[in-house]
């Protein structure tokens, strides 16, 4: 017996193989009828849909045989993949040196005799064959071969279907996300977004028709501020999150250094932490790195640091990390007011906008948070809260061992 030879291409084989997802599903009518078909009109007793795996054939398909599978060094399917010709046919087994002496010929199912077309993919790959068998010598007529090709490229098309709606049903799955991104941010910003414009313009208004007096008028335009300050940070944060959440662009997962993502926010928000008299330090391992596309890790950063540094007043905000058999966890501690565990409890678990004022009465839309718990989740991470009221807070992200 000579084993099936392994084609050069076999791993691109094999990768379009598995893309197809039909590996071990189950039997489905359209593949039954073909093979009933193809044994009806070939005469045979054995009908197989075979498709060859690393080191199995695996049958979607099957007629006159029990076995799901066989091993691909002694498959017939497994020499016919590498022919230049779509057809292969053993007219009699044990007179072939290939196969002779080979189990499937020897023992049960008896082979004596095997004709199969290639079941070719649009990318080119000879993923397996839809082939025929006999416990005794044989051979097609030329009408039956021209059947047997007909019913072959009928299989790959069906196969091809597969990919097609995998493809679709990405899109649409996609497109639904688009959807309900958009719809999010419409809600958000005629929530949020509305009330602080249409202040602004009700005090300009006042201004315009000189309504108001020299002290209403600077205490409406300090008020003014804060409101364009968290407003504009609203919108920055709806702006990275519908990018990176709409984007086609799928997010780019590589190795990254937590500790250096850490220190560029860091410098980005320095300036606000010393305004408050806070230190921000970052105490994150040098070695420290995820599997993560680092604008989403910067973009959790940003948001808790400035978080922390909202709800304290000349204290420290630490960043560092721990790790253990389970995760690889980061951890943002402030000497901040603190929470209570109903506060905590209604942080964690809902949807909506939760927000307070700051230490210096700064305002928040309270989104920021919201899409730090999205962004965790999506990147298989879970968030936790530790909390003491007048003593501050710890955030810690938990990333599982990979």
């Amino acid at each position: 017996m000579i084993p099936a030879p392994i084609p050069a291409d076999d791993l691109l084989r094999l990768h379009d193989l598995h893309e197809l997802g039909i590996l071990d599903t189950p039997e489905e009518e359209e593949f039954n009828e073909i093979v009933q078909l193809a044994s009806k009109i070939c005469h045979t007793p054995i009908s197989l849909i075979s498709l060859v795996d690393y080191s199995r054939q695996w049958f979607k398909a099957k007629v006159g045989v029990e076995a799901a599978e066989t091993p691909r060094d002694i498959s017939f399917c497994g020499h016919a993949i590498v022919m230049d010709s779509p057809f292969f046919e053993v007219v009699d087994a044990l007179k072939d040196k290939r196969f002779f002496d080979n189990p499937l010929v020897v023992k049960t199912p008896n082979i004596r005799y095997y004709a199969g077309v290639q079941l070719v993919t649009k990318n080119g790959s000879r993923i397996g064959m839809l082939c025929v068998n006999d416990t005794k010598p044989n051979k097609l007529t030329d009408e039956q071969v021209f059947a047997l090709k007909v019913l072959g490229n009928h299989v790959a098309k069906l196969l091809d279907l597969r990919i097609t709606k995998k493809q679709l049903e990405a899109k649409t799955a996609q497109i639904e996300n688009q959807n309900q991104v958009l719809t999010k941010m419409i809600s958000i910003i005629a929530h949020d977004v509305r009330g602080p414009i249409g202040s602004l313009k009700s005090f300009f208004e006042l201004a315009d028709q000189k309504l108001l007096d020299e002290e209403t008028r600077e205490q409406m335009m300090k008020m003014s501020e804060k409101q364009v300050d968290v407003t504009l940070s609203l919108l920055n944060n709806l702006v990275d999150w519908a990018t990176m959440t709409v984007s086609d662009k799928t997010q780019d997962l590589k190795r990254t250094n937590v500790k250096e993502v850490v220190d560029a926010e860091i410098a980005l928000l320095l300036q606000t932490a010393e305004f408050k008299g806070n230190l921000l330090v970052n105490l994150v391992s040098d070695t420290m790195e995820l599997r993560i596309d680092r604008n989403v890790l910067g973009f959790i950063f940003r948001n808790l640091i400035t978080n922390a540094n909202k709800f304290t007043t000349n204290g420290k905000i630490i960043v560092y990390s721990d790790f253990n058999k389970q995760y690889d966890t980061l951890i943002i501690n402030d000497t901040g007011v603190g929470m209570t565990q109903t506060a905590i409890d209604k942080l964690l678990s809902t949807d909506a906008v939760v927000t307070t004022p700051g230490t210096n009465q700064e305002k928040g839309s309270g989104l920021g948070f919201r899409l730090v718990k999205e962004f965790m989740q999506k990147n298989g991470g879970r968030l936790e809260l530790k909390s003491e009221v007048g003593k501050g807070t710890s955030v810690l992200l938990l990333f599982p061992k990979k």
